[in-house]
C-alpha cells in the first residue's frame, strides 16, 4: 500500500509517503504560514530523490482542519486535483484526530481566535467561548498550541508547537486504518472543515 499524505492547516506543513515498505516523513517549517510556496515543491522533489511515481500510489490522505483558513484550502486544493487526475480515494483527516493520537492525547483545546477555543475530543470538536471554558474541567491529557499553554499552567498540558511528535507519521497510520474500513474516498465528497466560519474582509 503506497499512500501520499499532506497537512498545511497548521502552523507547519508536513509530508508524509508510505512506498513499498518505506515511511519517508518531511516537516516543513514555516513562521509566515507561506504553506503554497513550498509544498508542491517539496513533494516533488522528495519524489524524484526517492524514485517514486504518482502511477504507484493507492490513495492520497488530507488534513481538512480545523486551522488555518488558508492552509486548509492550499492541501485540499493540491490533495484534491491529485485524486482527481491519478483516480486515487481521497482520505479526510482532521486535526482533532491527528494531534490527539501522536500525543496519546484525551482532548485538543487550540485558540481559534475571535475569542474562542476549539475543544475536541475523540467523539467531536467544537467551538467554545473562551468566557464559557475552563481547562480545570477537563480531566485527562490535554495537547494545546502555544497561545493557550503560555496562559495557563497545568501539568497535564502538552504544546503541539513545542514537542518533536512526528505528525507526518500519524497522518500515514490513520489513513492506513481508513483505508483498509473499504469506505468510498471519492473526492468530491472531501470538503473543509472549517468549523467556524471565514472572516470577511
Amino acid at each position: 500500500m503506497n499512500i501520499l499524505a499532506i497537512d498545511s492547516a497548521l502552523n507547519n506543513s508536513y509530508i508524509a509517503f508510505l512506498h513499498n515498505g518505506k515511511t519517508i516523513t518531511q516537516t516543513i517549517e514555516s513562521d509566515e504560514n507561506y504553506h503554497s510556496l513550498y509544498l508542491i515543491s517539496k513533494i516533488k522533489e522528495t519524489m524524484q530523490k526517492e524514485n517514486m511515481l504518482f502511477d504507484n500510489f493507492d490513495a492520497i490522505a488530507v488534513n481538512t482542519g480545523h486551522g488555518s483558513f488558508t492552509g486548509i484550502r492550499v492541501a485540499l486544493t493540491v490533495a484534491k486535483i491529485m485524486a482527481q487526475e491519478l483516480n486515487l480515494p481521497l482520505i479526510p483527516l482532521n486535526t482533532t484526530e491527528i494531534l490527539l493520537d501522536a500525543y496519546e492525547a484525551d482532548y485538543l483545546v487550540m485558540d481559534a481566535r475571535r475569542d474562542m477555543y476549539y475543544i475536541g475530543d475523540k467523539k467531536e470538536t467544537k467551538l467554545i467561548l473562551k468566557n464559557d471554558f475552563k481547562i480545570s474541567d477537563l480531566n485527562g491529557k490535554i495537547v494545546t498550541d502555544k497561545r493557550l499553554k503560555d496562559i495557563c499552567e497545568n501539568k497535564n498540558l502538552i504544546c503541539f508547537e513545542e514537542e518533536n511528535k512526528d505528525i507526518a507519521k500519524t497522518m500515514l497510520k490513520i489513513a492506513q486504518e481508513k483505508l483498509n474500513t473499504q469506505q468510498d474516498f471519492n473526492y468530491l465528497n472531501v470538503r473543509a472543515n472549517y468549523i467556524q466560519t471565514p472572516p470577511v474582509f
